[in-house]
């Protein structure tokens, strides 16, 4: 069982990233230390203070003796190591334990910060508060930087500090997360109209995921002969290896049906990404809804 805590100033991205976490990590739960004492109005004192620790101890320690979570995600302001301390000394159980402080420049947070004042989501006194409160996570282990990124970006790269990997499945009828990536990906992203049809209710069709998140598809059809279609790989996710972990599972497939080649066709931008999985172009370009295009096919070696 993971213990993850997210940490860093006000402003900083904390409540963000955790909500592209959860999209991500396996059999997770999120706490987010800020609904464990809502009051109006709120008055920071030592008894309010601690009345916080006591509900989040308990929030977190139903979590952690419930047994139903693999991924247990709390993020506050914890500026000080004495408050992750005291939160630690209430808990009961075995877990393992990560924290990640987020960080970012002062011209970024503050332009961060503004666009909540701007909304009425904070007021203008949280500049001050959260710039020193920034002063005090030097000491903080594993630090990420923020700036210019985006919270699925931060998400991303905590995921892949905790170990979080890709698998494949297969799946005999077309599934959701694989529909919504299509949508995505070759409708409101390339501006394709006609992308579904009856050979979805034929195909096999692969679906990658990151953790618990979908994040790539193809489908697998015998038409005369095996064929790949449809390959596609949600933007964040790019230059990650999720094409090839597709393109691979999808061949898998196609050895287990007792196929010895395939054939796909691949947009021509995308040719020398499937030259380099081992497909040979068969013939010139054409094109598919506006779009240019290139066959190609691949044998598979005989072990």
């Amino acid at each position: 069982m993971n213990l993850i805590f997210i940490n860093g100033t006000m402003g900083v991205g904390k409540t963000s990233v955790c909500r592209e976490l959860v999209k991500i990590l396996p059999d997770n739960v999120f706490l987010d230390g800020d609904n464990c004492l809502a009051a109006t109005p709120f008055y920071n004192t030592e008894a309010r203070h601690d009345l916080i620790l006591k509900n989040i101890a308990a929030l977190l320690n139903n979590f952690l003796q419930s047994g139903l979570f693999e991924n247990i995600l709390f993020c506050w302001v914890m500026h000080e190591q004495e408050i992750v301390r005291n939160i630690l000394s209430r808990l009961r159980g075995e877990f393992t334990f990560r924290i990640f402080t987020l960080t970012c420049e002062k011209e970024e947070l503050f332009a961060r910060l503004q666009r909540d004042v701007s909304e009425g989501l904070r007021d203008e006194g949280i500049f001050s508060r959260s710039e020193e409160r920034a002063t005090h996570y030097a000491g903080f282990p594993e630090k990420i930087a923020t700036d210019k990124k985006s919270a699925e970006e931060v998400a991303i790269e905590i995921a892949a500090r905790l170990g979080c990997g890709f698998s494949a499945k297969v799946y005999s009828e077309l599934p959701e997360g694989a529909r919504a990536l299509r949508e995505k990906v070759f409708v409101r992203e390339q501006g394709f109209c006609e992308e579904f049809d009856q050979t979805d209710k034929t195909a096999d069709h692969v679906l990658l995921f990151y953790g618990q998140r979908p994040v790539g598809t193809c489908r697998v059809y015998d038409a005369d002969g095996w064929h790949i279609g449809r390959v596609a790989v949600e933007k964040a996710f790019r230059g990650m290896g999720c094409g090839r972990r597709l393109i691979r599972a999808a061949e898998e497939r196609i050895l287990q049906r007792g196929g010895t080649s395939c054939t796909l066709h691949a947009q021509t931008r995308a040719q020398s990404f499937y030259e380099k999985c081992g497909y040979t172009a068969t013939g010139a370009p054409f094109c598919e809804e506006g779009c240019p295009h290139v066959a190609m096919k691949k044998t598979f070696s005989q072990a």
